[in-house]
């Protein structure tokens, strides 16, 4: 095994760093590292592939390493996932009672459109790092979550598996993509170092984008129910 695939290994273990003054901030800002280099070299060798399935890999391996932590040590998690408390009161007002922006296309999608354009930003001038940042910190409060469903729903395994919703995962593989395609400027010194295959990337990414708008806007509603009923309606009193 490779230096660098013990180090994308250890990624769970980052979450420890919830623990450290700090630790909010940390854990987005150093996430990335255990990822970079092998993202790095793929990007500037043109292996879009590659890059995505390293991009993805470390995605779920963080998302595990929060939601353990926020089954394990709940307080340590509250207090260590930036945004994670406001996300899971959001999200658990969603479910027991349908009212979120989660069921309003009007207010979740400036929010993505937002973090869309960060995300795009941050990656072309940081040669993919600051976009990995964003990454990390969206992962890290929506897997808080996904790990506080889990819990109070009394259903660790399943709870953790379907409370992170489709559009969530499609829009997380997106993300990943069009950080491993806007990472190479910077790495090869060329504003728009694409050719015409590329495009079809770019495709797939708009692609993963409008699925996720179209599920969530669709499906959210009827998933909430879903959760609901699953949770046995006792998220009310998990400190919502």
């Amino acid at each position: 095994m490779s230096s660098a695939q013990i180090a994308l290994l250890a990624t769970p273990l980052l979450v420890l760093l919830a623990y450290l003054p700090g630790g909010t901030w940390l854990l987005p800002i150093l996430a990335p590292l255990t990822l970079y280099p092998t993202f790095q070299a793929r990007v500037k060798a043109k292996d879009v592939r590659g890059a995505w399935l390293a991009g993805m890999s470390w995605a779920l391996l963080l998302s595990l390493g929060v939601i353990l932590l926020t089954q394990l040590a709940p307080e340590t998690a509250a207090r260590g996932i930036l945004n994670g408390e406001p996300y899971r009161k959001e999200m658990f007002g969603w479910i027991m009672t349908g009212v979120a922006p989660e069921n309003s296309p009007r207010q979740f999608l400036p929010i993505h459109l937002l973090h869309l354009s960060l995300f795009a930003l941050l990656t072309y001038v940081s040669a993919g790092y600051l976009g990995l940042v964003l990454g990390a910190a969206l992962t890290g409060y929506m897997s808080y979550f996904v790990g506080a469903y889990a819990a109070a729903s009394h259903h660790p395994l399943l709870g953790s598996l379907v409370a992170w919703v489709p559009w969530s995962v499609i829009r997380v593989a997106a993300f990943v993509l069009l950080g491993a395609l806007l990472a190479r400027p910077l790495l090869v010194r060329r504003l728009w170092p694409f050719e015409r295959k590329e495009a079809r990337l770019f495709a797939f990414v708009a692609a993963g984008i409008a699925a996720d708008l179209l599920l969530k806007t669709l499906a959210a509603p009827a998933y909430g129910r879903a959760l609901r009923s699953l949770a046995g309606g006792v998220l009310g009193l998990a400190g919502s």
